[in-house]
């Protein structure tokens, strides 16, 4: 697959330029892994949202649970342990607990105390394990919306195609969203035509885009990005070549999907999601769907495409800064509307009066 070619002369290092964001990582459904990487009786560390996760499968229901990694007797990492059933069982004092968190059994006593391990509520969707944060870091008993089923891929209209694992990328996961109404930036990055999954661009042939953006009125976490694209050769543009994309931007950019209609032979449905390893380093993921009619070399152009266009935004992602009041001009887009909409996804949905407090009890301790 393509590896970026970085520019390392605009490259700054320091902790100045991450300091320009808000702290925390926004409320929302976020992919962790694929559903194929890990078998029953797996357990996995994994870093992301400024936590440390521990990940396992329970061995007779086979699903997937993410709860916090130490164990709350004397900080063990959970991830070292072993599943017994559906239970996690610490490798330390093979403390067991079972999948929402809750201490079940400590070897020799029936005392037990009233601690237990944080866990958060994880969907099995399209092949991807998705767990829902909230910007408070305190896990939630609901979460306020469901990951979306898309009827033409339950009803195997659309089927998958395949995926593509980049190398992380050192921006903040807000950048991808205000992108998305920078509508003057696509005439400066993305309007020349390039080959699929390259930066090398074809000379003499342009893209004239069609942008919009626009917001869910009934499901408030939902907002779309729209773009007309088509060919241009010799400054005419041809719209017979030209296709509609409608990307759903749903949540704060943790996951969003790239709808592509293609006249006469059905749509490509492509998938990016963004997982923070920490405030300023994304792990991105593609997955894509297409209706079976549309030949497999047309697919992979059509994604290909995208992440070509996708990785020249990278370049900048990773050097910008973020501006809380950026100086815009009538050309810009609607900014300001997409920042209203954003900032819900700073609100925790926790109640205060429910955020966990230390237990401050001490087991008992036998003397000498």
């Amino acid at each position: 697959m393509f590896k970026s070619r970085k520019n390392r002369n605009h490259e700054f290092t320091g902790p100045a330029r991450g300091d320009t964001y808000r702290e925390g990582h926004p409320s929302g459904w976020y992919r962790v892994l694929a559903l194929d990487e890990m078998k029953p009786g797996d357990v996995r560390a994994l870093d992301c949202l400024d936590k440390n996760l521990v990940v396992y499968r329970g061995r007779t229901d086979g699903k997937y649970r993410v709860m916090d990694a130490h164990c709350p007797h004397q900080g063990a990492s959970l991830a070292g342990g072993e599943v017994k059933g559906d239970k996690l069982v610490c490798p330390f004092h093979h403390w067991c607990f079972t999948g929402d968190g809750k201490l079940a059994k400590i070897p020799n006593t029936d005392r037990l105390p009233r601690v237990g391990v944080r866990s958060y509520p994880v969907r099995e969707h399209y092949g991807m394990l998705w767990m829902f944060h909230d910007v408070s870091g305190e896990a939630l008993a609901e979460p306020p919306y469901e990951p979306e089923r898309l009827p033409d891929v339950d009803d195997g209209t659309l089927v998958y195609r395949g995926q593509y694992a980049p190398d992380d990328v050192g921006m903040h996961i807000s950048e991808f969203v205000e992108n998305s109404v920078d509508f003057q930036h696509f005439a400066v990055l993305h309007g020349q035509m390039t080959l699929p999954w390259t930066q090398i661009k074809i000379p003499g042939v342009e893209i004239q885009h069609e942008p919009g953006w626009e917001v869910d009125e009934e499901h408030p976490h939902k907002a779309y990005f729209l773009d007309f694209a088509c060919l241009k050769w010799r400054g005419k543009a041809h719209r017979s070549s030209g296709a509609h994309a409608k990307i759903t931007l749903f949540g704060p950019g943790g996951t969003v999907w790239f709808r592509f209609s293609l006249p006469e032979l059905g749509d490509v449905l492509l998938f990016q999601t963004h997982l923070p390893k920490t405030r300023l380093r994304q792990q991105i993921r593609f997955r894509w769907y297409a209706d079976k009619k549309v030949p497999r070399p047309l697919v992979w152009y059509v994604v290909g495409h995208w992440i070509s266009q996708w990785r020249a935004d990278v370049e900048i992602w990773e050097n910008k800064v973020f501006r809380e009041r950026p100086v815009l001009i009538p050309l810009d887009g609607p900014v300001h509307k997409m920042r209203r909409w954003y900032k819900q996804f700073y609100e925790s949905h926790v109640p205060e009066d429910a955020i966990a407090k230390p237990d401050l009890r001490r087991l008992p301790v036998k003397s000498d």
